[in-house]
């Protein structure tokens, strides 16, 4: 029943929500994303520079992290980047421990919101598109992150992570997989052209400028993947060897890498790459933030760094940029147009 829903739910725009749900978000003035723009032609992936920007979210996501991915949704529909074509944001939603279609419901009151408040009526809003995933399709595609589940420390600190402050899916360590979910549909039920990268951003990322002007920065970018803090596994990280039978085997501990995943753009070619070596009982499978910079090396792609340029003063798994200082931190020439990590409000 499960997956038939998926597929009702994929062939309908607008419909209510459901699990790998593809839902046109939209509201009175928002322009519902579809995957033609007007006189048939395809809205992004036809061209080498085309790319997509996906939004990890769940449940717990909050009213103003949602509404700076509706402001991001907006901005990209009324910018234009030389040499750059850029899609209509997604929300990758992991609806494990919430009601399904819950969090699409809300983005439409503040897309309805938005439109409402709407200062400059030349001002075209922007769609938001949701697909919505579980652990259970997560499982069922990746067999085995059954083992990667099995592989994590038995340790109070490690069971507090996945309860605390909220109940959390292998999603939240997982976030390879739950991409490739997303990825794979994109061409597949939903027969999307692909584009030939995809920025992927966690909800309580901050960019304080505009997101257009960072994306077109990084054009020229051959690398396959782009992130922050690249370096090997350290000996005493928790995580490290949380993965696989496969992934174990292929790379051995000295050889694996990690990196943050606040902000990352992955090519198409690596998601491809990914989504062979992951796929099966005996994928690939591991803690994405070692999995994706460690299966990228050894396929022999490229990596890069996000530039420094681009990172502000607080930018880590444990940072904290407090609301009043948002404003400031937007209007201020030397902490402008950078990426800021974690805004938790």
């Amino acid at each position: 029943r499960r997956a038939a829903w998926r597929r009702t739910a994929l062939r309908s725009e607008c419909s209510g929500g459901g699990p790998g749900q593809s839902l046109a978000v939209a509201a009175p003035g928002f322009v519902v994303a579809t995957s033609a723009a007007p006189g048939g032609a395809p809205r992004w992936g036809a061209s080498a520079s085309a790319v997509a920007v996906a939004v990890r979210v769940h449940g717990g996501t909050t009213e103003a992290m949602l509404r700076r991915h509706i402001a991001w949704a907006t901005e990209l529909a009324n910018s234009e980047v030389p040499g750059l074509s850029v899609s209509s944001i997604w929300l990758l939603i992991d609806e494990t421990f919430s009601e399904a279609g819950a969090v699409q419901r809300r983005v439409e009151a503040l897309s309805r919101e938005a439109a409402a408040a709407q200062a400059l009526p030349s001002s075209r809003p922007g769609p938001l598109r949701c697909f919505g995933y579980g652990e259970a399709e997560m499982l069922a595609a990746f067999p085995a992150l059954a083992e990667v589940r099995d592989a994590l420390p038995d340790t109070q600190d490690v069971r507090d992570c996945f309860r605390l402050p909220c109940q959390k899916s292998l999603a939240w360590g997982c976030h390879v997989e739950a991409i490739l979910l997303w990825w794979k549909c994109l061409s597949g039920e939903l027969g999307l052209e692909r584009p030939s990268h995809a920025w992927i951003l966690e909800d309580d990322a901050g960019y304080s400028g505009p997101l257009s002007e960072f994306l077109g920065a990084y054009s020229a970018e051959a690398a396959d993947l782009v992130a922050t803090t690249l370096r090997p596994v350290e000996e005493d990280w928790v995580w490290r060897d949380v993965g696989s039978k496969a992934f174990l085997d292929l790379v051995p501990a000295v050889a694996r890498l990690r990196c943050a995943e606040h902000v990352q753009r992955f090519s198409a070619r690596l998601l491809d790459e990914l989504g062979r070596r992951c796929g099966g009982r005996r994928g690939a499978c591991a803690w994405s933030e070692m999995s994706a910079p460690t299966l990228c090396r050894s396929a022999g792609l490229a990596l890069a760094p996000l530039r420094p340029e681009h990172l502000g003063s607080i930018f880590a798994f444990d940072g904290k940029v407090p609301a009043h200082l948002w404003e400031h931190i937007c209007s201020r020439a030397e902490t402008r147009n950078r990426w800021w990590h974690a805004l938790k409000w």
